[in-house]
């Protein structure tokens, strides 16, 4: 299994067959060595396989390892250590599921209906959660807004019954309160508001959908595709005060694709199209799309979120075969 490097050769043609492979093998070493959910491989997985492959077998059993990771928490069963049940990744791990579970089958499993009311209890007056680990890992680590979108678009799409629920409504009200209360100050904080206003429309206005779009569309380079520190903000910090990475990657052309096609971009928009030449022309020979870590160069975990998001901007498109 190579690591993520950014000498890697770029493949002679785009398969989608070799991105699931290697986005897949990801997960699948992920949980059977670190045994915990992730943002960038096996978390974003669970929503990236409802709309792409969602009957593979590795999608399949990465929910149920999913769900049984943070019942353990829940119930109890397992005290967090460390990173192992922090509070960021019970709130990923409950919205990522429930975001799958509504895309595959409309229905909310016992356990993430369960999982979700103990992120409402664990939320802090502020909408956020404290303790949100926050090291300068965009765009997943970074502050507090992600969780808060993220969940935000979980608690949206879950069935009208449980949205009804005291805890839900009491949540929600929350959510917005937070949102109301910090507006977004990066341009991937105001592409997840794009993602959760399809199913929340009062999160925003038209006039601010129109100047995001206009947004993210300026930010696009020449090549066709974006870049991923180009995305953030101040929050966004190396390790080493080193310059930034401003070549385009693949994370933020394929998250940038999936929320312009969220907020209703049509998929023959120049943008669309310029986008998706440059991720099929930018896969590496092993199936991923590398993208520099903004924090650090080493392992560029990065890279297996930008994998996920590249198959989901293509599912989004009608560019996957199915």
């Amino acid at each position: 299994f190579q690591r993520n490097l950014a000498d890697e050769a770029i493949a002679e043609n785009f398969s989608a067959d070799r991105a699931i492979d290697f986005i897949e093998d990801s997960v699948s070493r992920w949980q059977t060595n670190r045994k915990c959910v992730t943002c960038h491989t096996n978390g974003l997985h669970l929503v990236t396989a409802s709309l792409a492959t969602p009957s593979s077998k590795v999608f399949l059993e990465n929910r149920k390892f999913a769900r049984e990771y943070v019942s353990r928490y829940v119930s109890g069963q397992s005290k967090p250590s460390r990173q192992h049940g922090a509070i960021e990744g019970i709130v990923a791990t409950s919205s990522f599921l429930a975001i799958s579970e509504m895309t595959t089958g409309g229905e909310l499993h016992p356990d993430t209906a369960a999982a979700l009311d103990h992120v409402w209890k664990k939320q802090s007056p502020s909408g956020a959660w404290d303790k949100w680990l926050k090291c300068h890992w965009g765009p997943f680590e970074v502050d507090d807004h992600y969780g808060v979108t993220l969940a935000t678009i979980a608690l949206s799409m879950t069935p009208a019954a449980y949205q009804k629920t005291e805890a839900a409504l009491a949540a929600k009200i929350k959510l917005k309160q937070f949102l109301r209360k910090n507006p977004p100050t990066s341009l991937h904080q105001k592409g997840m508001l794009l993602w959760a206003s399809v199913h929340d429309p009062t999160l925003t206005s038209p006039d601010q959908i129109k100047n995001w779009i206009k947004e993210l569309k300026a930010r696009q380079q020449k090549d066709g595709g974006w870049a991923l520190i180009q995305l953030g903000n101040q929050e966004w910090q190396r390790d080493d005060g080193k310059a930034h990475h401003q070549m385009s990657d693949g994370y933020a052309t394929a998250f940038s694709i999936y929320v312009l096609r969220q907020a209703r971009v049509e998929a023959n928009d120049p943008a669309i199209q310029s986008g998706l030449h440059w991720l099929k022309s930018n896969q590496r020979e092993s199936g991923r799309w590398f993208t520099h870590s903004p924090r650090r160069d080493g392992k560029h975990y990065i890279t297996q979120a930008a994998t996920n998001m590249a198959l989901l901007a293509l599912a989004s498109c009608d560019e996957f075969p199915q």
